[in-house]
């Protein structure tokens, strides 16, 4: 039986948003982005539990090397392990996907790393788009910046997450607080630039 929907339901409880994200995309990409969604809300709470940064560390090699592994033996008992390979797989390699734990490695060690533009680049191959593009959009949303440009339709639930970012940095900069994730005007300009590209 199918690890994703439990998958799912963790993301939709960590971060509501990227599950949205999820929903919008073309329905044979949407099981391997919640996967690949998944495994960074994973790395996410690693760092974010971690009260001691040795233990991060290995617990971030433990994920590393299970990942790389996917590439040559079948998936430990482990369900996001297994639905990754099931499911991103024939897009992404194992060490693709190794490579999200750079970018947490980075904030557990206190840097400003952030692997959102290596996320988004990986989304974009699921979603069937340009890699390029995705990584771009991935590296506006690390800046909050929105991009003059219309995105491609198959980018766009990427693109959706973006806008969020600029919304929430217009809501630093002008002193509010900042917005509960997933409300519904939210959801509505996710709707909007999911069916409008920007």
């Amino acid at each position: 039986m199918s690890a994703l929907p439990q998958i799912a339901d963790e993301l939709k409880q960590r971060d509501r948003e990227r599950w949205l994200a999820c929903l919008y995309a073309a329905a044979p990409a949407r099981p391997a982005l919640v996967a690949l969604f998944g495994l960074d809300a994973e790395l996410a709470h690693v760092v974010a539990s971690t009260t001691e940064p040795l233990l991060g560390e290995i617990k971030l090699a433990w994920w590393r090397d299970r990942l790389i592994e996917l590439d040559t033996q079948p998936a430990p008992a482990q369900p996001l392990l297994q639905a990754l390979q099931a499911r991103a797989l024939p897009r992404l390699s194992g060490a693709d996907l190794a490579t999200l734990e750079d970018g947490w490695l980075a904030r557990l060690g206190g840097n400003a790393g952030d692997g959102t533009a290596q996320l988004f680049g990986l989304a974009a191959r699921l979603l069937g788009g340009d890699p390029d593009e995705g990584t771009y959009l991935g590296q506006l949303l690390a800046v909050a910046e929105r991009s003059p440009n219309r995105t491609s339709v198959l980018l766009r639930p990427l693109r959706a997450l973006v806008e969020l970012a600029v919304r929430d940095a217009a809501h630093r900069t002008a002193g509010r607080p900042p917005e509960p994730r997933g409300t519904l005007a939210r959801q509505a300009m996710m709707f909007k630039v999911v069916a409008l590209g920007r």
